[in-house]
């Protein structure tokens, strides 16, 4: 599968592969690459931008963000998603642990952890305060979210989605960068997101269509304004 690498802002860079995203960052002394897409020589990719050390940052252990994990020696990710990662992915992650409210900062940018479990468990949000923007993982976007699968929580999920929404309210961010469909969606659609989240929580939300062929068939696709979610209704 194909690498496209797009330049965001100055050294601000994503790079897609079959409809998800990595995000390197590039500092003075060394770069910040934000998940590995599914796999394939991502380190080349990274090497054609910058040829400077490259600490890896996972998001969450889903197979299509962790794929070239290997390839780079320095990587850190949430404890809480461990086991996760572990399990789906038949491999053990050799990661350094990360926390609520770390920082990794690299040149202009200011990457600070924060936490938003409900798509996995140790799912995590990168948030540049500053340059008012924030990178989600899969939890935020315009674009169809997995709920469906041991890994989720829908309750959990409403929770992160309240917090990201009172952060958005005091007007810490602004915008969201999302690592499928949409590359930069407006911190609005949070509202959505919430909406949905509760519907969802409360049986009240109605299907739209169908899941694809591989969930099964209880799986039904659910929707509200720009957002999408797989997820089986109990």
């Amino acid at each position: 599968m194909e690498y496209v690498k797009k330049q965001i802002a100055e050294n601000f860079w994503c790079i897609e592969q079959n409809g998800v995203r990595s995000f390197l960052f590039i500092g003075t002394d060394d770069a910040v690459l934000v998940d590995t897409c599914f796999g394939g020589d991502l380190k080349a990719v990274v090497e054609s931008i910058t040829d400077l050390p490259v600490t890896l940052i996972t998001t969450h252990g889903d197979r299509d963000h962790i794929g070239s994990d290997e390839q780079f020696e320095t990587h850190f990710m949430h404890p809480a998603e461990f086991e996760i990662y572990q399990r789906k992915n038949q491999k053990k992650p050799n990661a350094y642990p990360l926390w609520e409210g770390d920082v990794f900062r690299v040149g202009e940018y200011a990457l600070e952890v924060v936490l938003i479990p409900g798509h996995t468990p140790g799912g995590i949000a990168l948030l540049d305060r500053e340059h008012k923007f924030i990178l989600c993982g899969d939890s935020v976007q315009a674009h169809t979210i997995y709920m469906h699968g041991d890994s989720r929580n829908m309750q959990a999920l409403y929770y992160s989605l309240e917090k990201l929404q009172a952060m958005r309210d005091m007007g810490i961010f602004d915008t969201i960068y999302a690592s499928h469909g949409q590359l930069e969606v407006p911190a609005d659609i949070l509202e959505e997101h919430l909406t949905l989240a509760q519907q969802l929580l409360d049986c009240t939300a109605e299907a739209i269509g169908d899941a694809p062929d591989h969930f099964p068939k209880t799986v039904k696709t659910y929707g509200y304004g720009r957002v999408k979610m797989y997820f089986e209704m109990k």
